[in-house]
């Protein structure tokens, strides 16, 4: 059946995330840094009224800063009550992703990832991952307690 995804770029990789976790997207908006937050975490912005921590999505995914270019968006995520925002350099569609384009980590990459990305895969022949919104979201929120 599959599951609908957001699709995004995060430097030279594509990323997926569930629909369903998705509020909305944006184009980026002022971050305030924080002292002492995990490098993964950009800062904070105010999101409709919101204090909301940033996940700089290619830290997560391809181990560096973001760039801030002229496509980059900021994807608004939603798990349970909590919220956070997630930079990514690209909104490039939405999708349904199949079950069968779809494969679990292999042991040594989910060793590494398996705390951010739920599962990997190919699309038009390039690597695609997808992202776990609920653990990037609480493991932000984490930052604000």
């Amino acid at each position: 059946m599959g599951e609908w995804m957001l699709f995004a770029r995060f430097g030279g990789t594509v990323g997926a995330i569930p629909t369903d976790r998705v509020v909305e997207t944006m184009r980026p908006l002022p971050t305030e840094r924080l002292a002492g937050a995990p490098a993964f975490v950009r800062g904070l912005a105010v999101v409709r009224g919101a204090a909301l921590p940033v996940i700089d999505g290619v830290h997560v995914v391809a181990g560096r800063p973001a760039e801030m270019g002229p496509h980059a968006r900021f994807v608004t995520l939603r798990v349970g009550d909590d919220r956070a925002v997630l930079l990514v350099d690209e909104v490039v569609g939405v999708r349904r992703l199949g079950d069968a384009e779809l494969a679990e980590l292999p042991p040594l990459a989910g060793a590494a990832v398996a705390e951010t990305v739920r599962a990997i895969g190919a699309l038009d022949a390039r690597l695609l991952v997808v992202l776990d919104a609920g653990r990037l979201v609480s493991d932000a929120r984490a930052v604000l307690r």
